[in-house]
């Protein structure tokens, strides 16, 4: 066995991993921004999961989630979380918005009607500035 090879298809391994889970990371985090109205809204791009996936809110603060969806694979389609009452259905290929309250802080799973994709909305308290 040649442990030189083997090392190096380690090290490789490694490397990029730690590269995957960067941009993982620094890709499918976002905030959402306050209008001027006083609410909060975010876009999430709906194409094979959401992106972002990862949404920072605030507590108490009306909210708006646009779910871009730009495929029509059924799986898709419906949107579910224990944030809202019911289930959404997403236009394929358009744009659906979702309008709620978050009532308190804590991290909300949300998912497609299979539970294939999922995505995770985290409630902070409100900011005070």
């Amino acid at each position: 066995m040649n442990w030189t090879l083997v090392l190096a298809l380690a090290a490789s391994a490694a490397v990029l991993a730690g590269v995957w889970a960067y941009l993982r990371t620094r890709a499918v985090r976002g905030r959402a921004h306050r209008l001027s109205d006083g609410t909060q809204e975010a876009r999430i791009v709906v194409d094979r999961g959401y992106l972002p996936s990862h949404i920072a809110l605030e507590v108490g603060v009306p909210t708006t989630l646009r779910f871009e969806r730009r495929e029509d694979d059924p799986c898709t389609e419906l949107l579910v979380s224990e944030l809202w009452p019911s289930t959404h259905r997403l236009v394929a290929h358009g744009e659906t918005p979702v309008r709620f309250t978050p009532q308190r802080p804590g991290r909300f799973v949300f998912t497609c009607g299979m539970g294939m994709y999922s995505g995770e909305l985290i409630v902070h308290e409100r900011r005070t500035s």
